[in-house]
């Protein structure tokens, strides 16, 4: 924490949070005796945080006594905002950033992302549900159903969560199975012929019960196709869950799950080359961007492009686990075992124009397993603590045939010339021991202190299959990452707490050179303050916290010409280091009379330090971390009222943040995204007793068109995809 004393900025970011944290205790001690016992309307309209229970740190806790940066959404509250598929998350979760542009999904917190998408890498994030890894990025973006939240998890993981969480993770829960019978759903209508509909029922006994949900959504895609006349950026999506909980006597209990899906939308497809680029942009850009070709070729507008090839993409993840908890008095254990398998194929046309240049066919297909132990405290005693193992396997293969055709392939009829055939194979182990304690020192003073061991072992091979060539390798990688914290609580309501913690993700292959290269692990060291209170009694939560990142050996993926072979090679280096530091702010406030306001906000200050960039030798020290705005947040407004003998609840939310540099690839004066705000709204009127509702919504009220991914490529110049235009959904919903 020196370190980050030493530093002006951070000294008043500092400064201002313990300052916050004296206000909130004076707020308490100057609070009148009737904001406790004389607020009915606090008993129903309390801030939300407060009654959200998160098991972020592996406990269950509320939202408000969790001493780190956490952000949890219910499923009333994705309802509310109309959030559906997981890259809308990032409305509602500032300093959380997902960008999607054909088959890759890059996912940054506070500046920490990964733009690789090889199987010999692995995110920098991690995404859990119900407790099971998901190993894959694109596993990622998915629509979200049946959920009871999700936890947002922000900082360096490396204690409990480990595996290549460096930035953070984000923890999928979904709702458990209960003795009592119901049912619940809707089914939804809106703009571009969407339909959707999402079920799910459950019950039995105290000894066995069960839960199954389904989801469907399907709609015709808000970009159009002109030269095939289909359309990109659709939805096409179903999903199956079902969960079944065993009572194994009176202290334990088995809950076994199984959940596919099947995605064949094509949201982030519909990429365009930006024509207002004009002139030769790299010295291998053949001096002509648009290789002669005529207006014809290119897109109208944003939502109107020219593609000639047909542009697919089919997605399929299965998720198994199994969940025992064990009750054995003063110690609880937890098993939790999970099997994994995703299997894409992606096809696209990679010259984004609609004359017959280039295609690209991919597939990928990985599997894993995973197997974690927990032993933790339970009681009142001074001490808490949770210790565990985690193993991991893992196992891929990905395909890729990038084929020229047409005016490149001297005139040749189809798209049969080589530029790249590749398959390539990777295996991946991880084993882990950690342990976290924290030991209350005296009525307000607590320590915490936390460690991992993991150990990260990979081999691959990889073929050429344009000239035969193989190759293989293998690599490996430990780390030990502690965490030290002190946790202040002055009164019941107001807990401040500031510490260090360590992050760290394995290393991995690059395929496609004459032989195997490895890149090397990145770490960081994070510092953070925060302070987390809930005042006037308890109708109002106000957080805060700020945090300084030490980020070296960045995992950055770009592109270089390869002069031996004359290919051009995307592969993975590590930028030399980078600091990242900024400041959060929340608050949930319930002003009574059904009316409630709110607002989240993040400010980070990133910079590459020391780096020139591998593909153009230019020095892009200086620059902010991809998908990472300088600031970005939501503000919102509830109100609740009695309306023909039931609720009408209405919504109001504005989503903004600045601008950003889209992940590495070549030149970043070409990626980057213009800064925007969008407007959600909904209105749901809900019958007595719960039993049926209707509500209407709006996203992107203001039609704003925005840019959700731009890069360049070597023969296709500077390409774009775009969010969505204004679009309204009506749901009919029922629960039983």
């Amino acid at each position: 924490m020196a370190r980050l004393a030493l530093r002006p900025r951070h000294s008043q970011v500092v400064l201002a949070i313990a300052m916050l944290a004296a206000w909130s205790a004076s707020a308490q001690q100057a609070a009148p005796a009737s904001a406790a016992t004389g607020s009915a309307q606090a008993a129903t309209d309390g801030s939300n945080a407060q009654r959200v229970e998160v098991t972020a740190l592996k406990t269950r806790q509320s939202l408000q006594d969790v001493p780190a940066s956490v952000t949890a959404l219910t499923a009333d509250d994705l309802a509310r905002s109309g959030i559906v598929n997981s890259a809308d998350l990032q409305q509602k979760v500032p300093g959380l950033s997902l960008s999607s542009g054909g088959r890759e999904t890059n996912l940054a917190i506070r500046g920490v992302s990964n733009n690789v998408r090889s199987i010999g890498a692995d995110p920098s994030n991690a995404v859990h549900i119900d407790g099971v890894y998901l190993p894959r990025s694109s596993m990622v973006l998915t629509e979200l159903f049946d959920l009871q939240r999700v936890e947002v998890l922000k900082g360096p993981e490396g204690t409990l969560y480990g595996r290549n969480a460096t930035g953070g993770a984000i923890n999928v829960v979904t709702r458990a199975p209960t003795a009592k019978p119901g049912a619940e759903g809707f089914f939804g209508f809106g703009s571009l012929g969407l339909r959707r509909t999402q079920l799910a029922a459950g019950g039995g006994t105290d000894d066995l019960s069960g839960r199954i949900a389904m989801a469907y959504t399907k709609d015709d895609g808000y970009t159009r196709n002109l030269s095939t006349g289909s359309g990109l950026d659709t939805n096409d999506f179903q999903a199956f869950r079902g969960k079944v909980r065993i009572a194994l006597g009176a202290k334990a209990d088995l809950t076994l799950l199984a959940q596919a899906s099947d995605d064949k939308g094509t949201l982030g497809y519909g990429v365009s080359t930006d024509t207002s680029i004009t002139g030769p942009l790299y010295p291998y850009s053949l001096g002509d961007p648009d290789y002669r070709l005529t207006a014809a070729d290119h897109r109208t507008d944003a939502r109107h492009i020219r593609l000639d090839s047909p542009v697919t993409s089919s997605r399929k993840t299965r998720v198994l686990a199994a969940t025992l908890n064990w009750d054995l008095g003063a110690v609880g254990f937890k098993s939790i075992t999970g099997s994994t398998s995703f299997k894409s194929s992606d096809r696209n046309d990679v010259d984004w124009t609609g004359a017959q240049l280039e295609t690209q066919d991919t597939t990928t297909d990985v599997k894993s397993l995973s197997q974690e132990f927990q032993l933790y405290s339970q009681g009142s005693g001074p001490l808490e603590w949770t210790a565990g193992v985690f193993l991991y396997r893992d196992k891929g293969t990905e395909t890729l045939d990038w084929l020229l055709c047409g005016l490149v392939n001297t005139g040749a009829a189809g798209c049969n010339f080589p530029f790249a055939r590749q398959t390539v194979a990777s295996k991946g182990r991880s084993e882990a021991v950690f342990g976290q304690l924290t030991y209350r020192l005296s009525r307000e003073w607590s320590g915490l202190l936390g460690a991992r061991y993991s150990r990260d072992t990979k081999d691959g091979d990889a073929t050429n299959r344009r000239s035969g060539a193989s190759f293989s390798g293998d690599v490996s990688f430990s780390s030990f990452t502690p965490k030290a914290q002190l946790q202040w609580t002055p009164s019941k309501g107001l807990m401040a707490y500031g510490g260090v913690s360590k992050g760290f993700k394995s290393g991995g292959f690059n395929f496609g050179r004459a032989g195997i290269e490895k890149f090397e692990p990145e770490s960081i060291v994070a510092t953070e303050v925060g302070v987390r209170s809930t005042l006037m009694g308890g109708a109002l939560s106000l957080n805060a916290a700020a945090f300084n990142y030490d980020y070296k050996d960045l995992q950055l993926r770009t592109a270089v010409l390869d002069a031996v072979s004359g290919n051009f090679v995307v592969s993975v280096n590590n930028a030399s280091k980078a600091k990242v530091k900024g400041i959060e702010l929340g608050a949930d406030l319930a002003l009574g009379a059904g009316l409630s306001t709110g607002f989240s906000a993040a400010y980070i200050d990133s910079e590459l330090l020391d780096y020139v960039s591998p593909s153009t030798r230019k020095n892009l020290s200086g620059l902010p971390l991809p998908l990472t705005p300088k600031t970005s947040g939501s503000v919102w407004l509830d109100h609740t009222t009695s309306v023909a003998s039931g609720r009408l609840r209405s919504h109001l939310e504005y989503n903004f943040r600045s601008s950003v540099i889209f992940p590495l690839t070549l030149d970043q004066a070409n990626n980057k995204g213009e800064a925007y705000g969008v407007v959600n709204a909904s209105l749901r009127w809900t019958a007595p007793k719960d039993a049926w509702y209707v509500q209407a919504g709006v996203l992107n009220a203001t039609d704003k068109l925005y840019r959700t991914m731009r890069a360049d490529y070597i023969f296709g110049g500077v390409v774009e995809s775009f969010g969505a235009p204004r679009t309204y959904e009506v749901r009919l919903g029922f629960k039983y």
